[in-house]
């Protein structure tokens, strides 16, 4: 029995939408594979969606980096806006301790701020503008500013 054109299309559609809002609420794989089991020193937070064209070239640069940093004391962190500013992201943001610094930047996208967990305070941000050699020499820095914070106390 063959399938006319029309028939499988409405299915096909509902399909995607299905799976779209399916993941909407995804977690990345960074969120899995590099959460530690001390607390992390830096959170590396992306603010991102699948409109933004700096996020198509961030992104993927980002993704380079974060496996160089498996085992160090950073944790990388999406918030996707791609479906608005949900109340879930509302609630990941002060999970991650970042609920000072969400309301600032909520909806913006296209760029990866380093956060210090203790401080609360934005140490870098990571744009389009940084090749991945720049942006682990930043997240370096990162680490290192946040270690020396806590060895001042």
């Amino acid at each position: 029995m063959r399938m006319n054109l029309k028939s499988w299309i409405f299915p096909a559609i509902v399909a995607a939408g299905v799976a779209v809002f399916a993941f909407a609420g995804r977690s990345t794989a960074s969120d899995a594979e590099y959460t530690l089991n001390r607390k992390p020193e830096v959170v590396a937070v992306t603010f991102a969606s699948d409109w933004c064209s700096s996020c198509k070239i961030l992104e993927p640069r980002l993704a380079e980096v974060i496996p160089d940093f498996a085992g160090q004391p950073v944790k990388f962190v999406e918030l996707d806006f791609t479906f608005g500013q949900r109340k879930a992201l509302e609630a990941k943001a002060k999970a991650e301790g970042l609920e000072d610094i969400y309301p600032q930047f909520k909806g913006a996208t296209g760029f990866t701020l380093l956060v210090d967990t203790d401080t609360h305070e934005i140490i870098d941000s990571l744009t389009i503008s940084h090749s991945p050699k720049a942006m682990r020499a930043a997240l370096a820095q990162a680490l290192a500013v946040a270690e020396s914070t806590r060895a001042e106390k």
